[in-house]
């Protein structure tokens, strides 16, 4: 069984309950383009360039999670998960090579709107509720990535596909195995907190998810 697809879990539980925006994420025009190759690349790299701002805004918001943290291990969590996206940002460079856009480009792109939208909302959430709430809006970013990357790979000849390297990357035991470790985190973070509105996360899970699919929308304007 797929882990994005276990019953148990907290994430299946919210994505059940929030399908129509779920698919609209995952299921997003980019997303199809990019699984079938027909994506146009000045659009993957409108993607690769807001990307890059998105991972040193995610940094920031990880700061707050590990601030917010109530125990050295949830702490020591969110540090250790600094570190990865303080790595991931220097190979989002080389990556960016292959498709001909130099270091200059990225660090002189501007923020888009809908890129400053999305990680402004997971900041106020963070600022205002505790880290479950944090980690649920960030969880279509670092647990939908996954489901995308794993439902990518199953196309027939993606292999041929010239976003093969991106499909490689996200649908990789490595990434999946971050991602299950999100979903078993937010059964944790949810175990911890229960005094938590169930309905709450759900209505927070819709948002992030709609503005995740404002991201791809973005990069195909």
């Amino acid at each position: 069984m797929s882990i994005y697809h276990n019953k148990k879990t907290l994430f299946f539980k919210i994505k059940n309950k929030s399908l129509k925006e779920w698919k609209e994420y995952t299921n997003h025009p980019f997303v199809i383009k990019l699984g079938n190759g027909t994506l146009p690349l000045s659009c993957f790299k409108i993607y690769l360039l807001q990307d890059y701002i998105f991972l040193q805004k995610l940094i920031k918001i990880l700061c707050l999670s590990a601030y917010k943290a109530n125990t050295t291990l949830d702490r020591d969590r969110s540090l250790k998960f600094i570190m990865g996206i303080k790595h991931e940002l220097s190979l989002h460079i080389k990556y960016c090579r292959k498709f001909n856009i130099p270091k200059s480009k990225i660090l002189a792109t501007k923020e888009k709107s809908q890129n400053r939208t999305y990680t402004d909302y997971v900041l106020n959430i963070g600022t205002k509720k505790s880290n479950l709430e944090l980690f649920i809006a960030l969880s279509p970013c670092i647990i939908g990535y996954g489901e995308i990357g794993h439902n990518l790979s199953k196309i027939k000849n993606w292999k041929k596909n010239k976003y093969a390297s991106w499909i490689k990357m996200y649908s990789s035991k490595e990434y999946q195995s971050i991602a299950a470790k999100n979903i078993k985190y937010l059964d944790k973070l949810f175990t911890n907190n229960n005094k938590n509105s169930y309905k709450s996360l759900v209505k927070i899970f819709k948002k992030a998810s709609l503005l995740e699919a404002n991201f791809w929308e973005m990069c195909l304007s």
